[in-house]
């Protein structure tokens, strides 16, 4: 619902554009094997905090945000050059994350995490399409939620980065986030605050996509000058605009 109400919302102000396909190419944002160990992340994740239907309802918005960014890393697999390197479902992955935003009973969460997991092994059933609009995968409030929290854990990379898969994904799944930021319009009162907007989400996209060079690299240096000018286009942007 919230989804469609979203597109009502942008179709009457007529703010920015509806894309489609992604603004920016995730093949040049993301590898295949970053996005896959993205997936298998979240829904390991998913698995651990609907164990306890006790816990659900406090539980319930990490639900929702995790939905997002699955939905966001599964288009950005169906949009990958290279996705054919994998047997992944992923419009049937994206379409599963969808719903479980929308969803507030815990065994209709589990049932659409299992979904999410026979996809991920190639299994599907039903239609699905190829693309998604890119303003309608995830909230910007969940999707600030999500690059903070990350930030946080690229904060510990400042000190000693190790390389390791872990420390890449807070990056590369913030630069994923960034393309949905980059698509999202909806929180700009006119049409003159775009081009910022887009500059501040390039900024982003591009410095994460540094900080997983960098990581992997090993190299201290990098990540501090990445991680800094990540952190000035987030500043810079939250002077303007706060996710409510």
């Amino acid at each position: 619902m919230k989804h469609l109400l979203a597109v009502a919302l942008l179709s009457c102000l007529c703010v920015g554009k509806v894309w489609a396909k992604a603004p920016y190419n995730p093949t040049k944002v993301v590898s295949v094997e970053l996005i896959v160990a993205g997936l298998e992340e979240k829904l390991e994740f998913l698995g651990t905090i609907l164990a306890n239907p006790a816990q659900f309802d406090e539980q319930q918005e990490y639900v929702v945000r995790a939905g997002g960014v699955i939905a966001c890393l599964a288009q950005a697999l169906n949009e990958h050059e290279e996705r054919g390197t994998v047997k992944i479902a992923g419009p049937a992955l994206r379409d599963a994350a969808l719903e479980l935003q929308d969803q507030d009973d815990h065994a209709e969460c589990l049932k659409l995490v299992q979904t999410m997991q026979s996809a991920l092994k190639g299994e599907s059933s039903g239609e699905h399409a190829q693309e998604h609009p890119w303003d309608e995968l995830i909230s910007m409030y969940d999707m600030m939620e999500e690059m903070n929290e990350r930030n946080g854990g690229l904060s510990r990379s400042l000190r000693r980065p190790r390389g390791k898969i872990d420390e890449q994904l807070n990056a590369s799944t913030n630069a994923v986030l960034s393309i949905a930021m980059l698509a999202d319009h909806s929180y700009l009162d006119d049409d003159s605050q775009t081009k910022q907007w887009d500059d501040w989400s390039m900024q982003c996209l591009e410095s994460m996509n540094s900080l997983v060079q960098a990581i992997k690299a090993q190299d201290k240096d990098k990540v501090a000058e990445a991680y800094q000018s990540a952190n000035r286009a987030c500043d810079q942007c939250h002077e303007q605009h706060r996710a409510e």
